[in-house]
């Protein structure tokens, strides 16, 4: 499929300086496994009159929390509030330089040299140079949800546009249409991949040529989508399950069950001689993340089971970590795993069976390998918790 490619003359802004300083395992070995996680969970969920409202209200609480005007970059933490940009070193006390902002940031777009702050109501992206602070306004297209930078091209996905909008660095601009509602924008193997909500369809888009390659039909409204190198994934809560897609073939490579209500997930460890890669998944509903593997084929599948079983591993065991409250967002970053629960602004660290309060009533955060540094509005200032 050939998408629809818009060019336009290069972008117009005003530069500023700164101010200052596992259908996946086989029929025969499913038949082996334990029900999935949460089959009791979610069979009693479903027969709740007021699962759909449930439904309904984590996926606006999944869509509302991707507003994050906060990053770590490789020269330190960025945040975007009140109209500035700033930059804090890496240990978030020592400002380096502050620029101009705008009025509604909702997320930041960073590479090794650049970042970009999307503001979705204002239709514009400040892009800012990392070294010395000198930022661009750039007029966009309807409401930008998410940025990728490939080198020093700027890719916005535009949701009300129903565009993916590419800003070369000379300002160069050309677009592609997209699906209904675009609301992910991911990249692997130097491709571009965007899910639109609106009509189930994962788009696959290179860059050079600079336009769609293939699609592939999945399930609509899903609340989160993530990729890796192999395979791409896609939560329906509705479902209680995850989606996967095969990025050789772009076919469906069959789902896998999870919970009563997964909302998100993170990829907690990648796939080795004996396990899968596992996803970490967040399930408001049951208050709980749990552990599960993700996608391998059936000959990979029977191979690792084998050879469990040959060392007396016996079949991988998922596992689950118990919150008091309902989280919905999963965060990995080496040993350190976050979870998150938005509704009451709670940050927790947990293990594969347990887990703490990092911090209470926050909203704007970032993790890194050092720790996890959140943005306080009432005092201007960053905090940072191991």
């Amino acid at each position: 499929m050939t998408g629809v490619v818009r060019a336009s003359s290069p972008a117009s802004g005003v530069a500023s300086r700164p101010t200052g300083v596992s259908g996946i395992q086989s029929t025969a070995a499913s038949r082996l496994q334990t029900p999935p996680p949460g089959e009791d969970a979610r069979r009693t969920q479903t027969r709740r009159p007021h699962y759909a409202l449930l439904t309904l209200a984590v996926l606006a609480i999944a869509t509302a929390a991707a507003a994050q005007p906060i990053a770590a970059t490789n020269r330190g933490i960025v945040v975007a509030h009140d109209r500035v940009i700033e930059l804090f070193d890496r240990t978030g006390r020592n400002l380096i330089w502050k620029t101009d902002g705008l009025p509604t940031p909702q997320s930041i777009a960073a590479s090794n040299e650049r970042i970009a702050v999307l503001d979705p109501l204002a239709n514009e992206a400040r892009i800012v140079e990392l070294a010395a602070g000198r930022g661009t306004a750039v007029h966009t297209g309807e409401t930008p949800v998410a940025g990728v930078f490939i080198g020093p091209t700027l890719y916005l996905l535009e949701r009300d546009a129903r565009a993916l909008e590419r800003i070369g660095a000379d300002g160069t601009r050309a677009s592609i249409s997209t699906g209904a509602d675009p609301a992910f924008l991911r990249e692997a193997n130097g491709r571009l991949y965007v899910y639109a909500r609106g009509e189930g369809l994962v788009q696959e888009i290179s860059t050079s040529p600079f336009a769609i390659r293939r699609s592939a039909r999945v399930t609509p409204f899903a609340s989160d989508f993530e990729i890796d190198s192999k395979n791409a994934y896609v939560v329906d809560p509705h479902g209680a399950k995850i989606g996967v897609i095969n990025l050789d073939t772009m076919q469906s490579a069959g789902n896998i069950d999870v919970g009563a209500v997964p909302v998100s997930f993170a990829f907690a460890s990648t796939g080795t001689s004996l396990t899968a890669r596992t996803l970490a998944v967040a399930d408001p509903s049951a208050k709980k993340v749990w552990l599960i593997e993700g996608a391998q084929s059936t000959t990979q599948a029977f191979t690792r089971g084998f050879l469990r079983g040959l060392i007396g591993l016996g079949l991988f065991g998922s596992g689950t970590s118990n919150f008091p409250t309902g989280v919905d967002r999963v965060f990995i970053r080496g040993s350190r795993w976050y979870a998150f629960d938005s509704s009451s602004g709670t940050l927790y660290r947990f293990t594969k069976s347990s887990s703490s309060v990092v911090a209470r009533n926050i909203r704007l955060f970032t993790v890194t390998a050092e720790g996890v540094f959140w943005w306080d509005d009432a005092v201007r200032r960053l905090h940072q918790a191991d």
